[in-house]
C-alpha cells in the first residue's frame, strides 16, 4: 500500500490576506459601527479565529449572506478544519458567484477532506483549465493519483510540465517525523513518478524521481523513493518493497 503523507495547510495565506483586507474595509464602510464587525475586527487582530467566525455568523444572520463576509467565513472555517461548514458557505456563495476561483478552491478542498475525491476532481479540473496554475495542476494530480486514475494523472502531469515555475512556488511535505519544504515542480515530478511506478513503468519513474532531486537534492521523499526503486531493481527484496514508495504532502494553493 502506498504510504500517503498528507499535511494540508491550504489557503492559509489567502485566508490571512482576505481577512486582513476585510478588516480594513470595515473601518471605512457604512457598517463600521456594527457591533458584530467590531468583534470580528478585534478577533482577527488578536488571532482569535473561532471568535471571528462566531461574530461573522451573527453579522450574516442580521445582514444576509449576499456579501463578501460570507466568503471570509468559509475561509475561516477552512482554517479551523471545519470542512463541512466551509463547504456550506463556499457552495452557497458560488450560487451567485460561480466563477470565483477562491470559492471554487475552498469547495474543492472541502470535498477532498470530506472524502469526496471525484467531486473534488471535477472542481480542480475546472480550476486548472481556467487558471493554468501549477498549484491547481498539483492538487489535481494528487487527487487523481489518490483514487488511482493513473492515466489521467499522467495527462495532467504532461500539461504541468509545460507551465512556468518560479523559485517561490514551494510546498510542504512530511517524511516520517520530518517536515520539509521543496520546490513545487519537484513535488510534481515526484507524484508523476509515483503514477508511472504504479503503472509498472519503473524506468520512467526513476527518471522523474531523478528530475525531482536535480531540482532539490534535499527532497527527502524523492530521495527515499529513488533509493527504494533502485533497491527493487537490484532484487534486494528483503530490505524494501513497493510499499516503501511514499507520496508527499499537499501544497498550499497560492502563487504570487
Amino acid at each position: 500500500m502506498i504510504k500517503s503523507k498528507i499535511v494540508v495547510t491550504l489557503l492559509l495565506i489567502t485566508v490571512t490576506a482576505t481577512t486582513t483586507a476585510q478588516t480594513k474595509k470595515t473601518s471605512t464602510s457604512p457598517s463600521k459601527n456594527n457591533t458584530h464587525l467590531k468583534v470580528f475586527d478585534l478577533a482577527i487582530a488578536s488571532g482569535d479565529i473561532s471568535t471571528a467566525s462566531t461574530a461573522l455568523n451573527y453579522y450574516i444572520s442580521e445582514q444576509g449572506s449576499d456579501n463578501t463576509y460570507a466568503d471570509t467565513l468559509a475561509m475561516l472555517y477552512m482554517q479551523q478544519g471545519a470542512f463541512g461548514q466551509s463547504y456550506f458557505w463556499a457552495n452557497k456563495r458560488l450560487e451567485k458567484n460561480p466563477d470565483n476561483n477562491t470559492l471554487l478552491e475552498l469547495k474543492g478542498i472541502a470535498l477532498d477532506k470530506l472524502q469526496q475525491p471525484k467531486q473534488a476532481i471535477d472542481i480542480f479540473e475546472k480550476l486548472f483549465t481556467k487558471t493554468q496554475s501549477p498549484y491547481h495542476a498539483y492538487k489535481l494530480m494528487e487527487l487523481q493519483y489518490g483514487i488511482k486514475r493513473l492515466n489521467e494523472c499522467l495527462q495532467t502531469a504532461e500539461q504541468a510540465e509545460r507551465l512556468t515555475y518560479k523559485p517561490e512556488y514551494v510546498m510542504t511535505y512530511t517524511a516520517g517525523q520530518q517536515t520539509g519544504r521543496t520546490y513545487l515542480q519537484a513535488g510534481i515530478y515526484n507524484i508523476h513518478a509515483l503514477a508511472l511506478y504504479d503503472l509498472d513503468k519503473k524506468a520512467e519513474a526513476k527518471t522523474y524521481f531523478e528530475k525531482a532531486l536535480a531540482l532539490d537534492s534535499s527532497f527527502v521523499l524523492a530521495k527515499q523513493n529513488l533509493e527504494t526503486l533502485v533497491s527493487i531493481e537490484k532484487g534486494d527484496n528483503k530490505k524494501v518493497s513497493p510499499s516503501n514508495i511514499q507520496q508527499q504532502a499537499a501544497p498550499a494553493i497560492k502563487q504570487n
